[in-house]
């Protein structure tokens, strides 16, 4: 079993996934409101916590905890918000 899918990795990845969020709402000249685009729904049943780290910043991968496994999916838009909001939040 890979630490991803052990209660340790949950809670590592719950840790990063909370950092990265403490890290855009800080983020100098970023808000909630600025960070998500208006056109952007949440799909039908989103709710509750959700757990994610970043995989491999350059291949845009972001790793997703579904129900007890990792599901990885690319999304390169993502992976360059959350890293410039980590570099602005490093500077702080």
């Amino acid at each position: 079993m890979s630490e991803a899918t052990t209660r340790r990795g949950f809670l590592t990845t719950a840790g990063v996934v909370a950092a990265a969020g403490a890290a855009l709402a800080v983020a100098p000249g970023s808000s909630g409101a600025t960070a998500v685009r208006e056109d952007v729904a949440l799909p039908t049943g989103a709710a509750g916590p959700m757990a994610a780290y970043i995989h491999d910043v350059k291949k845009g991968e972001v790793a997703l905890m579904v129900e007890g496994h990792e599901v990885m999916v690319t999304d390169k838009q993502l992976v360059a918000r959350l890293a410039s909001a980590f570099a602005k939040a490093g500077r702080g």
